[in-house]
């Protein structure tokens, strides 16, 4: 138990760091963390690798580092001797994992800058402690919680950000990744040349931007490729999807299909692709164009490998429901493997909506019965056909109104209108506050240019170092081919419920 009492009586002396300096503090704790994972490889902490109760001698808000550096010990020895299977004590209600939760809402901050590998281990740990049990949504609150505490902005890509979307698909807790994915992600963690600049070298200092302190070599975030940037967005925008917030999901969607590649494509760009075609057709009744900086030979790639998809929205175009139907049914087989049939069923749902919405184009007002003439798809009871158009008309799809004759001796008609006064200053309130949060992210996404600038110097010397040790500068890596696996083994049809 010596040193136990040698490791709390040091961690206590952090406790007064308001009486240090910066670098002062900087100083002690990389020496703590130095002087923990030393008694971590002596083996001198292997006598309490089993007693839950010396947990107890340590405040974990306080002693964040001391306190993970035990809990990642204890942990790891029920693992290793478990031989494959996760002891009851690691489970959700578990005693180890109860101590976890618990950790991740009080730990210092601060204080695992410094720790980083070990509290992403941690952080791993609960996610797969969850899904060991078939319950990641007792995963996704801790980690959610845990990566705000860590760093509020979510501005730099980790790790992390793909498993706790990941699980949130998994769990259909679809809202709670939404602190995640409503901010942007601006930055990958930094270069090790980054992390020794002057400006990022005292962690514990207040800092503009956490790109500072979460960098390659803070162990924060396990190795990045480009597939895991691809997966996070598609995840969100499958998380969007499920959410029914089209817009969104087309960005993170494009994001996606717009990756810079040269030669083949992965398979996660092509699943991309296919929900990016359906998703177009419900937020604007169109196929829509790939962002303009997608690569010519790539929209190509895209159009031959997903024919079903581009016929289908071809289709739906032209406006012939029958045809649409009979595509449907007959690429059935095609849209259930890619889990996709549940956005084809709201695609079919959608096409009398825009087939309505499409009349203003050509019509300021017709009756029910001439509506029923230009689109022949719709239910044959004109009383149906109103009601889809009153549906429309109180969900804000349609600017119009339905009038009925004082004797209702004569049809019911349509007026397409021009919007009212009130409803353009509506529009004008709504678009002065979409221009303020545009503001506020512009503002935003300035501050991590300038962060961004500031750590590449600027310098060819620095673009040069950078490429020798980027990690997706070979094609092999970068263009994986269409045999790639995608890791995507929850159910992708997340519309299908």
């Amino acid at each position: 138990m010596a040193a136990i009492s040698a490791l709390a009586s040091a961690s206590t002396k952090l406790r007064n760091f308001t009486s240090l300096s910066n670098e002062g503090y900087d100083r002690q704790m990389r020496d703590h963390v130095a002087y923990c994972r030393n008694l971590l490889s002596t083996k001198a902490l292997d006598s309490v690798s089993r007693d839950e109760s010396v947990l107890d001698k340590f405040d974990p808000g306080r002693d964040s580092v001391a306190f993970l550096f035990l809990l990642r010990l204890q942990i790891q020895t029920l693992q290793e001797t478990s031989r494959g299977a996760l002891p009851r004590d690691l489970l959700p209600a578990g005693g180890l994992w109860s101590r976890a939760v618990r950790y991740l809402d009080v730990f210092d901050p601060v204080q695992i800058r410094y720790a980083g590998q070990e509290f992403r281990q941690l952080l791993e740990f609960i996610g797969q402690a969850s899904e060991a049990t078939s319950k990641p949504l007792l995963a996704t609150r801790p980690i959610r919680e845990a990566m705000l505490r860590l760093d509020p902005s979510c501005a730099v890509f980790t790790s992390t950000h793909l498993l706790f979307v990941r699980l949130c698909l998994r769990a259909k807790a679809y809202a709670c990744a939404l602190p995640f994915l409503d901010r942007h992600v601006c930055h990958f963690p930094a270069l090790s040349s980054h992390a020794s600049s002057k400006f990022s070298s005292v962690l514990c200092a207040r800092h503009g931007s956490s790109l500072t302190f979460i960098t390659s070599h803070s162990g924060l975030s396990s190795k990045l490729t480009y597939k895991d940037y691809l997966q996070y967005f598609l995840y969100g925008g499958m998380v969007y999807m499920a959410l029914k917030e089209w817009r969104k999901a087309l960005h993170f969607l494009g994001v996606v299909i717009s990756m810079p590649t040269v030669g083949s494509i992965s398979m996660v760009m092509v699943e991309a692709y296919k929900k990016w075609v359906l998703v177009g057709l419900l937020a604007n009744g169109k196929l829509c164009s790939p962002p303009n900086v997608t690569a010519p030979h790539v929209v190509k790639l895209y159009h031959s490998l997903a024919k079903p998809y581009v016929s289908l929205a071809q289709t739906f175009e032209r406006g012939d429901m029958k045809k649409l139907v009979a595509e449907v049914d007959t690429a059935r087989g095609i849209w259930i493997m890619d889990r996709n049939m549940g956005l084809v069923s709201q695609v079919v749902d959608t096409f009398s909506r825009h087939a309505l919405i499409r009349l203003r184009k050509t019509f300021a007002a017709l009756t029910v019965a001439e509506v029923l003439e230009q689109a022949p798809h719709l239910p044959a009871d004109p009383r149906a056909t109103e009601s889809e158009i009153a549906s429309l008309i109180m969900s804000g799809a349609m600017d119009a109104t339905l009038v009925h004759s004082p004797s209702h001796t004569s049809d019911t008609m349509l007026r397409l209108l021009i919007k009212p006064f009130s409803s353009q200053m509506s529009h004008e309130s709504h678009m002065q506050v979409h221009f303020k949060n545009e503001g506020q992210l512009m503002t935003a996404l300035m501050g991590s240019l300038e962060e961004t600038n500031r750590a590449m110097g600027l310098s060819d010397e620095f673009v040069d170092s950078s490429s020798k040790g980027q990690a997706w500068t070979t094609a092999s890596e970068m263009d994986q081919g269409l045999g790639e696996d995608l890791g995507l083994d929850m159910d992708e049809d997340i519309m299908g419920g």
